[in-house]
């Protein structure tokens, strides 16, 4: 058998160039199905769902048999470029391009301070390894100003969670959708975009679930309304109003759980004040339904076995989304449906869900809006990319003037792609990090190629199935670039050319070097500790040096260094979640120091690429463990949400008569896929793909017939692109599909653009208040046929 030898900080073992039947996943979504791909000549020639993989057992769309598209196309960038005068780019070499960017960097820091740097990006939808070495860069250069996707979506509930529980940012409320008697869909359609577990068999399963009553609150008819036993056809952006009226309406009639609020929360006297006035019959009106479906709904919800809500997206890009996420939580507190079985409860990832001991200090604050980067995945603060432009432009001495983009694509994939622009071109400094060769890419002073997902050692760390912690670590199945380098080796690199972390140490050196890797990782990190001390005197970041060292040093006798950051987890579980390890590994492991269980989750994950339970939650006191506040108790009365309560009663829904329709930006589709899969010739059928979905009735009203080009007009720009005519949308309510365009190279070398962006329409002011999240979800329009 072949095989080529891979960059050491890649594999420090040779990749081999043909293979079968091996284990990987699908990078395209959240959901990381298992994969199994042989390879042949270092290419994948066939991909199928994975049966062994322990949590997606076989599952897989459409989307997952196409990675080969993501991994092979014309805009691979596979040498560091550097851009010329002219706005061409030169090839360098790696030893240049880290000088000059360290340099750069360090010339801006010494002369603006270490709020000069902005980092946009990081972690992608299946490839999560480059996260603790770039938070990890960020904290030693002195700089908290991290813009990620997650928080252009889902920081809100992390938000609210620390107000009522002081939950750990990295727990996630989800509904026990396997026990749930009544459940509640809202911003999804879960048989389409796959959220959730299995989704397509899980909600087939449910419709055949006679135990089970499931009610989806939907502006369009879906394929997951049509399996639902109730389908409330709600106006667009109306959740929050929704959600008040389910609440008051519960409030009102006495429905909630007087014991459990009794028992295990406070301030609800503040809350049934709130609710109290309430007009129930103008809540459900604001939602276009009848007041008499809004008290039914909340009347099952409130005297049902069990309760929950499964929601995604549509209620998390949408006005007064963090109010949403806030009722949502009220909602489950005051009718005692969380923590117990059906109900809502917390699932958590390979990261534990610890609290930080400074987690109430004053947040990192955006300088433009005073938003706080919020503490979400881990317990490093996120600020929603929509935020970043502003944070650019803003008349201040610290100012963001240089940008890593790593792992993102802000001209494509962010709010507001006319103010990214203005932005961009504002800047000293922009270094895209990336596999390809993306529109951001086209306008940076760097770009430097990482091999793709399947070309490393990498990792997701979305949560899985509850209560089991599984993990799958990914090995590389197919060779990289030979001149591209993983995100790891970069940032470690720019630690050390600018002197934010000192060289290893000889002694620690010698202990890397022994023949035990699994005594040799414990005396390192026991002398690291120690010998820490003195960089850390000298102002540098001690868990960036310990990092760096353990990277240079017990990393290489490790498949990659990049698997330090592993290793450290396996760690942390070990001492963190004791009792859930053992669960796992086995009453035969209980007299075993947290170290050796630490080694053994370590070497289980290794031996099972395909994924692997490494841990195991107690699910009888779920809502307790995850409760930080003195009391232990849920703090239902934030100050915050009460007001916001008030603002929602008062203004209703927002409108805007010059631009009377609602657009509904980012639907999903078959043929939609997150942006890094820039090759559209996955997408099979006759297309177009990228089209505007109306109503019969607007498309009548304004002279529209299916496949003609019509212009859409938001307060920020124009596109134009056909119509469909689909009788599933409400009047009044139009809809675009994600991930389109992007350039692409076609069979004749030539840039052409595949559909029309998204983001050129919406606005970066036109954001929830609390976190940034942008509304694309709701943006009103205009929409004119084209002659």
């Amino acid at each position: 058998m072949s095989s080529t030898a891979a960059h050491p900080s890649i594999s420090s073992t040779p990749i081999e160039l043909n293979g079968s039947d091996l284990a990987t996943a699908c990078v395209l979504c959240s959901h990381n199905c298992g994969l199994r791909v042989d390879v042949s000549d270092g290419r994948i020639t066939d991909v199928r769902a994975d049966e062994t993989n322990p949590f997606t057992q076989g599952y897989i769309c459409n989307k997952g048999v196409t990675i080969t598209n993501y991994i092979d196309h014309p805009l691979r960038v596979e040498h560091p470029l550097r851009r010329r005068d002219d706005g061409s780019f030169e090839q360098i070499d790696w030893d240049t391009a880290i000088t000059e960017i360290a340099g750069r960097l360090r010339d801006l820091r010494d002369t603006h301070g270490p709020g000069v740097l902005g980092l946009s990006g990081v972690g992608g939808q299946g490839n999560h390894m480059d996260a603790p070495y770039a938070t990890g860069f960020l904290r030693a250069f002195g700089t908290r100003k991290w813009f990620n996707a997650y928080a252009q979506e889902k920081t809100q509930h992390h938000l609210v969670d620390s107000w009522i529980f002081d939950a750990s940012p990295a727990a996630f409320m989800h509904a026990d959708v396997d026990n749930t008697a009544f459940m509640v869909v809202m911003g999804t359609n879960p048989k389409i975009s796959h959220r959730g577990h299995r989704a397509l068999d899980t909600f087939k399963a449910l419709e055949k679930k006679e135990s089970c009553t499931v009610v989806v609150l939907d502006p369009r008819e879906t394929e997951t309304t049509r399996g639902a036993d109730r389908h409330l056809q709600v106006r667009p952006g109306s959740d929050a109003q929704l959600l008040l009226g389910m609440a008051a309406s519960i409030v009102q009639n006495e429905l909630f759980d007087a014991e459990f609020l009794q028992s295990t929360t406070t301030g609800f006297n503040e809350i049934r004040d709130a609710l109290g006035p309430i007009n129930v019959a103008e809540m459900a009106s604001r939602a276009g339904i009848e007041a008499a479906e809004l008290e039914q709904l909340a009347r099952d919800f409130a005297t049902a076995p069990s309760a929950s809500f499964f929601f995604d997206l549509g209620v998390e890009q949408t006005p007064y989304s963090t109010l949403v996420s806030y009722l949502i939580r009220i909602l489950a507190c005051i009718t005692g449906n969380f923590g117990n079985p059906g109900g809502m409860h917390f699932i958590e990832s390979f990261i534990p869900a610890t609290r930080s001991a400074n987690r109430k200090a004053e947040p990192v604050r955006a300088l433009a809006s005073g938003i706080p980067a919020i503490r979400a995945l881990g317990n490093f603060g996120m600020f929603s990319p929509t935020l970043a432009p502003e944070e650019i432009l803003v008349d201040h001495p610290e100012r963001i003037r240089a940008l890593i983009v790593e792992g993102g694509n802000p001209l494509l994939s962010y709010s507001d792609t006319g103010k990214w622009r203005e932005a961009v071109a504002a800047l000293d400094l922009l270094v895209v990090i990336d596999p390809a060769m993306t529109e951001t890419a086209r306008e940076a002073d760097y770009v430097l190629p990482v091999p793709c997902g399947y070309e490393k050692w990498e990792m997701a760390n979305f949560p899985r199935r509850y209560p089991q912690i599984e993990v799958q670590v990914r090995p590389p199945v197919v060779p990289a670039p030979p001149d591209t380098r993983p995100e790891p080796e970069i940032y470690t690199r720019l630690l050390e050319e600018m002197g934010l972390v000192e060289p290893l140490p000889d002694e620690l050196n010698e202990i890397a070097c022994g023949e035990d890797p699994v005594a040799e990782r414990a005396a390192f990190f026991a002398r690291a500790l120690e010998l820490v001390a003195g960089p850390a005197s000298r102002g540098l970041d001690a868990e960036t040096q310990i990092v760096s060292w353990a990277y240079r040093s017990v990393g290489r006798h490790m498949p990659a260094p990049s698997l330090v950051a592993v290793w450290a987890l396996c760690q942390a579980n070990a001492m963190q979640r004791h009792d859930a390890v053992l669960r796992t590994l086995g009453n035969d492991w209980s007299d075993k120091t947290p170290g050796e269980l630490g080694e053994e989750i370590f070497r289980r994950i290794l031996d099972h690429p395909e994924g692997v339970e490494i841990a195991c939650l107690d699910e009888t006191s779920n809502l307790v463990d995850h409760m930080g506040h003195d009391d232990g108790r849920a703090h239902l009365a934030v100050p915050e949400m009460l007001e916001e309560i008030q603002r929602a009663v008062t203004n209703g829904m927002p409108s805007d008569p010059d631009y009377p329709m609602i657009l509904g930006n980012g639907l999903r589709t078959r043929w939609t896929a997150n942006t890094i899969q820039r090759d559209p010739n996955w997408r099979k059928g006759r297309g177009p793909h990228c089209q505007l979905s109306i109503s019969p009735a607007d498309a009548e009203r304004l002279d529209i017939t299916d496949g003609e080009t019509v212009r859409v007009s938001t307060r920020r720009a124009s596109v134009e692109l056909p119509a469909t005519v689909d009788k599933r949308l409400q009047d009044g309510h139009v809809a675009i599909p994600n991930g389109f365009g992007m350039q692409h190279e076609n069979d004749n070398g030539e840039l052409e653009t595949v559909g029309v962006n998204m983001n050129l329409l919406s606005d970066a002011a036109d954001r929830d208040p609390f976190t940034g999240c942008p509304h694309h979800r709701f943006q009103p329009c205009q929409v004119a046929k084209v002659a």
